[in-house]
């Protein structure tokens, strides 16, 4: 569990750096920037749900 616990926290650490980014890069109209942090949050969001889905899978067994 420490494992799942640990990888949690860095998509954690790193959806937040990406949201970060992409206010950061809208605000200064850089789109390209843009597109590639929300590309990178959606993949992050995508692995933080497959996570959640197997720890719920994990604790029911």
């Amino acid at each position: 569990m420490k494992r799942y616990f640990f990888y949690n926290i860095l998509l954690n650490v790193g959806l937040i750096l990406m949201l970060l980014s992409a206010v950061a890069a809208y605000n200064s109209s850089d789109y390209p920037i843009l597109a590639i942090a929300v590309a990178i949050t959606l993949v992050l969001g995508y692995l933080k749900y497959r996570l959640l889905k197997q720890i719920r899978h994990l604790t029911k067994k």
